[in-house]
């Protein structure tokens, strides 16, 4: 404790400097609010701001209960049609398309869906079930009695609703009870309707399907009929055109004596003769010269020879060169044995020449024949074109004429068809104006329903519990955000500009508060073996270490912290005394709380000079730590500088560690004396509970008093 006394001595400025610390205003220009959070820290927040969690869901299921309970019940009926995109082949030329769209049919479904929602359908199924004679359809609302009797206070007369207006009125609240729905990917459609009774609902729902399909029958047969009266009216002017068709083309045919057999005129199969005869002789003339032509290009030499008889595919020329290929390859071999003057090769030589000069003539040979071929193909060809020619000048007047009596023909043909066509389509489709062809039918008929489908309370107060914790977890997110807490390590190292050297777990139990820390007497207990304890005796190694840098020893720790953090600094506090108790060092704990109203003799009444270390100090019979209460406040008081200097004496011989409770700094100004004789300020935050504007404002008064905060230490609680 020499430390501690010289220090104590040296600073003997510190009261008064600490009675005039707020007499002018604050220019301390910390760090700015930290708003951003981790996703591991969600859980402190929402813990902390649970009140709007758990309300709001509250407030929100018991309004859905209320509403679900006070309104009137509504029930729903449905009923299923089956469309078949592919209506049924009654006949094999039916009036009404069968062809399957691209799209599978889905499109055509879907049209028949608004059909169903069309004002014709919806009109025979109020016909058929008088609904213009149902209030909950034909009235004119829930407020109409409210409207006529304001209209009557101004000396307006209620409207006299005619009967268009009643038909136009149900049409209305019919399509907004009615819902028609279908599934993906299937032909079956779901009419629902909502009515306040089981029996009303199901019997909308069923003539709704009963009238569309009516509908759908009607609007099949009328499409029939007017078809089939259409092609009858035409049927005599069809006829008609056949038969001038047929006069024209035989009257023509009569006067230019066009004779036709197998269906086709003598002179024009005669020319079709001649015609394939040239071209067969054009061809065979092409081909012949073709040959001529590379005949005599092997024998120009534009071609190798070792292509000769591919291309003449001649035996003779074929054996020929084998021969000179012989002779050419015992050339090269005797050359490289005797040389070029040996007897031997002068023959062989001689021998080559001798097969060249044959392949030659044999070339010329095959020319000679070639050129005889090409000739008589020559000569034939020209004699079938002036046999064309001859031929086409006596079929051109014939070829004139009968170009028309083509035309003729095939108006006839075409006038034929069209009548018979019409012919047979009108008494098809007169024959099936009777016949229903359409693929659809009703596979589920509706039936009273037994429960109600409005309103649902339990669907209500789920949803209503959905969106309130919804709700109530975004309030209280943005009451994090206007006020946020401390959260992290991090946080409270930039807040505090000091480094966080511990995290130590608290257990809180169930119903204490924040004023459970204002005991009258401090109570240290023993240093058990649980976590807490554990992070207390790291947190005190590395207190050792943090003073051992700057070059001083550890004697007495000023523990300190923000509003409303009492558990936390206390609890810190007393683990500090105690672990270090168990270490074998000798403690004192001080309780320096200002606020607190102490009846017994303390900490004060030493500093004033009243009492005694020894008579105000207790020692805990479970631990051995002596304890210092705050004492007596008295107004006005004034310390003894002999008393204090008595008191740090025997505070720095008796003691190894000092450890002050020095309370809430902002609010314990008085303990800003004690705090500047000490070898460190440690301050303690509550994990989501401390707010970061607390814990600016401690360490802006531990900066003020000239005493910036050493460490930082973060408690988190344990339910």
């Amino acid at each position: 404790m020499t430390q501690f006394d010289d220090r104590m001595g040296g600073r003997s400025q510190a009261l008064a400097l600490a009675g005039s610390m707020h007499a002018g205003p604050l220019n301390f220009a910390g760090p700015e609010l930290d708003r951003t959070a981790e996703i591991g820290d969600l859980w402190r927040i929402l813990w902390r701001r649970r009140g709007w969690i758990v309300w709001t869901p509250l407030l929100f299921v018991a309004a859905a209960l209320a509403y679900g309970l006070t309104t009137s019940s509504l029930y729903t009926a449905t009923s299923q049609i089956l469309i078949d995109p592919r209506d049924r082949q009654v006949m094999t030329n039916d009036i009404n398309p069968v062809a399957v769209a691209p799209d599978g049919g889905i499109t055509q479904v879907e049209s028949q869906v608004r059909l169903i929602e069309s004002a014709s359908v919806l009109g025979r199924a109020i016909a058929a079930t008088k609904l213009t004679e149902d209030p909950e359809f034909a009235g004119r609302g829930d407020f109409s009695a409210v409207t006529d009797a304001l209209g009557r206070l101004v000396g307006k007369a209620p409207p006299t609703a005619t009967k268009a207006d009643l038909d136009e009125r149900t049409l209305r609240a019919l399509k907004k009870r009615l819902a028609i729905k279908r599934a993906d990917k299937v032909f079956v459609i779901d009419i629902i309707i909502t009515a306040k009774s089981p029996e009303k609902a199901a019997r909308l729902s069923n003539a709704i399907a009963n009238a569309y399909l009516a509908d759908l029958a009607d609007a099949r047969v009328q499409a029939a009929r007017r078809a089939s009266d259409e092609l009858m009216s035409r049927l005599d002017e069809q006829r008609e055109r056949v038969r001038q068709a047929e006069d024209r083309a035989e009257a023509y045919r009569s006067t230019n004596d066009l004779v036709r057999s197998n269906g086709r005129l003598v002179s024009e199969q005669q020319l079709s003769e001649i015609t394939l005869q040239l071209a067969n002789a054009q061809s065979k003339t092409a081909e012949l010269k073709a040959r001529l032509d590379q005949i005599e290009q092997i024998r120009r030499g534009a071609t190798g020879s070792e292509s000769t008889a591919e291309a003449l595919q001649s035996a003779v020329i074929g054996r020929l060169r084998q021969q000179f290929a012989e002779l050419s390859e015992r050339q090269a071999d005797l050359s490289s044995q005797l040389g070029s003057r040996h007897p031997s090769i002068v023959s062989i030589a001689a021998q080559m020449t001798e097969v060249r000069g044959l392949i030659a003539a044999e070339l010329g040979r095959l020319a000679r024949s070639a050129r005889a071929d090409y000739e008589r193909a020559q000569a034939n060809e020209k004699s079938l074109g002036a046999s064309l020619k001859r031929m086409q000048g006596e079929t051109n007047t014939t070829s004139q004429a009968s170009i028309r009596l083509r035309e003729l023909e095939r108006e006839v043909e075409a006038s034929r068809t069209v009548y018979t066509t019409f012919l047979t389509r009108a008494r098809e489709i007169r024959d099936q104006a009777g016949i229903d062809s359409t693929n659809a039918r009703i596979i589920t008929r509706a039936n009273p329903p037994q429960e109600k489908s409005w309103p649902l309370p339990g669907v209500f107060a789920l949803g209503g519990l959905a969106a309130g914790l919804g709700l109530g977890t975004g309030l209280a997110v943005v009451r994090e955000y206007l006020n946020p807490t401390v959260l992290s390590r991090n946080q409270m190292q930039n807040l505090a500009a000091a480094p966080v050297i511990g995290e130590i777990p608290i257990r809180v139990a169930k119903g204490k508060t924040a004023n459970v820390g204002k005991a009258k007497a401090a109570r240290v207990g023993p240093a058990g073996s649980g976590p807490d304890t554990h992070a207390a005796s790291l947190l005190l190694g590395r207190l050792l270490v943090l003073r051992s840098h700057v070059g001083t020893r550890l004697n007495s720790v000023f523990v300190t912290s923000g509003k409303g953090d009492e558990i936390g600094r206390r609890r810190t506090a007393q683990l500090l005394a105690a672990v270090a108790e168990a270490r074998g060092l000798r403690v004192l704990y001080i309780e320096t709380d200002m606020r607190e109203e102490a009846a017994s003799p303390g900490f004060l009444d030493v500093l004033r000079g009243e009492r005694t270390l020894n008579t105000v100090i207790r020692a805990q019979p479970s631990t051995g730590i002596r304890t210092l209460g705050l004492g007596r406040q008295k107004r006005d008081e004034v310390a003894s500088l002999d008393a204090r200097d008595r008191f740090l004496d025997e505070v720095g011989r008796r003691f190894d560690l000092v450890v002050i409770e020095g309370g809430a700094l902002v609010e314990n100004i008085e303990a800003t004396p004690l705090m500047k004789l000490s070898d460190a300020v440690l301050l303690v935050a509550d994990a989501g509970v401390t707010t970061q504007r607390d814990l600016l404002d401690a360490t802006e008064a531990a900066i003020l008093a000239g005493c910036p905060v050493s460490a930082g230490v973060l408690v988190s609680r344990a339910a």
